[in-house]
């Protein structure tokens, strides 16, 4: 096969494809034995040598697909103007705050803002304001399950227009926003070099998915203000998120300050993260990956009710559901069994808006949830071997690439027995294929390795002895 029937047949199967027609294009695929760099070269965007620079608020998409799909979507943007188009250039997503009042222009709040717009424009980063989905129940809009295609439209118009480093892209949000962030770092840590958090709070957790991405939070003491302000934000969900993303060994950067609800309060501390992230990248070959479907935040209806269940965005559904998401960095988990994991849930005490006494006893405390879901923590050794252990799944796939391991002696333990020793031929097929799963041209690989339970992985009826 030519170079040049691979880009077109590779081309098809990234667009609006049926699974039959998707299975046959990848099937066409997997003879080439080309040069699979210069099909990606082909591939990928290519930024035009006379893009636009500076400050450009509530700028609609441009991507004639991306514009069909999102007519009415706007992005607010600061592009520095000595980018170059040679020169790959770090981005920063930044989620706005805003609850229920959500607005198609809510992005242009964050350029605009007279205490932190100066911060982000002098960073050196292209950075990007998009607006939230908007549900008409729902005052975390960046909770919603369209926040992840959200954010990966976001990437993919911006990549058209700029040359984005994919491994320095990083995750910024306030108030709503620095709860999404929270929600979006489960959902995609694997597509950002690291996340801040400010003025957040969460109420579902499983925070070792967060392992390859460095989390920062920045939180006010005031936030919560005696008959003021509510404790939908309150400091105790920082300080609780801070432990227990230590105790999961994930890397985390805590800075407290005196200040109230407003990301204003912590300026110092935005500006501290962006000056560190500037030295900072993403690993796509991260050592330990732990996968878990499902995963995320939920979408809170209503912070005068947080204390107690309400009904879901879908309103026939649990409070709790969270959407499925198979994927993380090289590792992706092809179905689940009956099978349970422990969360984390934050659970707060009642609080009456008038009653003094429940503001000082106000407490955010650490309880769990059961959900039916699906894990799997895989460790990459200095010597090459995948360590891998499952639960409750009934297959996963390892994504590998030869920077990761020599991919003509590849050994996959699964829970410390041998299920895989060999050979993985590498293909342009699998190479595309790792790309869809995640839209992101720094996740590529170009081998895969599938292994199916064998029985082992299931957890003994320990009521009943079996």
């Amino acid at each position: 096969m030519r170079l040049e029937h691979a880009v077109a047949v590779a081309r098809r199967y990234l667009g609006d494809t049926g699974a039959d027609e998707a299975a046959a294009l990848l099937k066409e695929l997997e003879p080439y034995d080309g040069d699979f760099g210069a099909v990606v070269r082909a591939l990928r965007p290519v930024p035009p040598d006379d893009p636009e620079t500076g400050l450009m608020i509530n700028r609609p998409f441009r991507v004639p697909h991306l514009q069909r799909k999102r007519p009415q979507d706007l992005l607010s943007l600061y592009v520095p103007p000595d980018y170059r188009p040679d020169q790959a250039r770090g981005l920063v997503i930044f989620l706005h705050g805003g609850g229920q009042r959500t607005r198609r222009d809510a992005g242009a709040g964050i350029l605009q803002a007279p205490r932190i717009a100066d911060i982000l424009i002098e960073s050196g980063f292209i950075v990007c304001a998009p607006a939230a989905p908007y549900h008409r129940t729902s005052f975390n809009g960046w909770n919603l399950p369209e926040a992840d295609d959200c954010l990966m439209d976001t990437i993919e118009e911006l990549e058209h227009g700029y040359n984005i480093d994919p491994d320095r892209v990083f995750l910024a949000g306030t108030s709503m926003g620095g709860i999404g962030v929270n929600h979006l770092a489960h959902r995609m840590a694997d597509r950002f070099a690291s996340v801040l958090a400010s003025a957040s709070s969460w109420d579902i957790a499983y925070w070792p998915c967060l392992h390859g991405t460095r989390v920062w939070i920045t939180q006010g003491v005031n936030d919560a203000t005696l008959f003021r302000r509510r404790h939908g934000t309150d400091i105790e969900f920082a300080r609780l998120m801070r432990l227990r993303l230590e105790q999961a060994g994930v890397e985390c950067h805590y800075r407290e300050h005196s200040g109230g609800h407003s990301i204003a309060f912590g300026r110092v501390f935005l500006r501290e993260w962006l000056q560190w992230a500037r030295t900072q990248r993403r690993d796509p070959f991260h050592p330990r990956v732990v996968a878990l479907t499902p995963r995320g935040l939920t979408p809170w209806l209503d912070w005068r009710r947080h204390a107690v269940p309400v009904v879901s965005y879908q309103t026939h559904a649990d409070f709790h559901d969270l959407p499925e998401a198979p994927h993380s960095r090289w590792v992706s988990i092809e179905g689940i069994g009956r099978e349970t994991l422990m969360y984390d849930r934050a659970v707060t005490t009642p609080c009456r808006d008038d009653e003094e006494d429940d503001w000082n006893a106000f407490e955010v405390r650490l309880a769990r949830k059961h959900i039916n879901a699906g894990l799997v923590e895989a460790f990459l050794r200095d010597d090459g071997v995948i360590e891998v252990g499952p639960r409750n799944v009934t297959a996963f796939t390892l994504w590998l690439h030869p920077e990761m391991v020599d991919l003509r002696r590849v050994r996959v333990l699964v829970n410390g027995v041998e299920r895989y020793r060999g050979e993985v031929r590498p293909s342009l097929a699998t190479l595309v294929e790792s790309y869809k799963r995640r839209r992101d041209w720094g996740l590529l690989y170009p081998a895969k390795v599938t292994i199916e339970s064998d029985g082992s992985w299931e957890t003994g009826n320990q009521i009943g002895g079996g």
